[in-house]
């Protein structure tokens, strides 16, 4: 009678081969399909999500998949959407991938849009170099 949620929260606290990022050895949580979350998601690994999220994410890598929907607010150092999200984004780095929704605010040092993705909101694509002249000024 539980087996398939058992089967769900083993998979989704495994970690899978080759979820290593440049952090070092992450966790990987997968969680896809028939999945709802509400709430706040705090997460130091790879999320890779395609079910419904709905309140504040913030974790180290997210990948929203094309069946995954976000509406709130994400923080990550990287982030890249096949799904729909609606809210806001602040990362270091954005992809949205051919078939992905946006309505949301974004901020990113690096924001790459592929053609076909969708896009509605206020863009600021911030480098580190205005973030170290800052710093530079600031010492001199």
């Amino acid at each position: 009678m539980f087996a398939k949620s058992q089967d769900v929260a083993a998979k989704a606290s495994s970690p899978l081969p080759g979820a290593e990022t440049a952090a070092g050895n992450s966790r990987r949580s997968v969680l896809h399909e028939g999945i709802t979350i509400k709430g706040e998601w705090t997460s130091d690994g790879i999320v890779d999500f395609g079910g419904t999220f709905e309140g504040d994410l913030t974790v180290d890598t997210l990948v929203l998949a094309r069946s995954g929907k976000i509406k709130g607010n994400v923080r990550a150092r990287s982030v890249t959407i096949e799904g729909s999200l609606e809210g806001t984004i602040s990362a270091i780095s954005v992809a949205l991938k051919t078939c992905a929704q946006v309505t949301a605010d974004i901020v990113a040092q690096k924001l790459v849009i592929e053609s076909g993705a969708m896009i509605e909101g206020r863009v600021a694509a911030k480098s580190n170099q205005t973030q170290d002249q800052a710093s530079a000024s600031q010492v001199a």
